[in-house]
């Protein structure tokens, strides 16, 4: 198989309050804070190039790094905008969003999926649907955070699940 030329680097969630969602996702994930929480306000810091990606009415934002505190892995960047700030109904909603275009939820490998799933519900999460068997005794379930967005959490990862699906379907 060929190298590919790429890997995941990082994942960034929009929440509406930065210090619960580096709570949230450090005590349901074990993630560490790699960079604590910043503010970015472009009336302070007009040059700053993350002000040359959003648009100009994006004027303030809070933004934290979590790692997994392995190298190599990919990170998670939590954003909540501060001026524009997330307005009610804005938040995630995969009941209401999933058809339409774009990024719809991330899959996390998790060697406890019951556990994690146990985890994300008593820390105000919840459970989408049922565990789903995948072959080779594997599994996978949906979970939502706090604020919406949803996390697929799987046994094994990508690779091994979908190399041992290309092989039962050859046999």
């Amino acid at each position: 198989m060929a190298k590919a030329n790429f890997t995941l680097n990082h994942v960034t969630i929009s929440v509406p309050n930065l210090d619960d969602a580096i709570q949230w996702y450090t005590e349901v994930f074990d993630l560490s804070v790699l960079m604590p929480a910043m503010t970015l306000d472009r009336s302070q810091l007009p040059d700053l190039a993350m002000f040359k990606v959003y648009p100009p009415s994006c004027n303030r934002m809070r933004t934290a790094l979590l790692s997994t505190g392995e190298v190599g892995a990919a990170g998670l960047e939590l954003f909540q905008f501060e001026d524009p700030s997330m307005q009610p109904g804005m938040e995630a909603n995969f009941e209401r969003d999933y058809p339409r275009g774009g990024f719809f939820h991330m899959a996390l490998t998790v060697d406890d999926v019951d556990g994690v799933v146990d985890k994300v519900v008593s820390h105000g999460g919840r459970k989408i649907g049922p565990t789903m068997p995948i072959p080779q005794n594997h599994k996978a379930s949906y979970v939502a955070d706090r604020w919406g967005n949803v996390i697929e959490l799987v046994s094994e990862s990508f690779d091994v699940i979908m190399t041992e699906a290309k092989e039962r379907a050859q046999h």
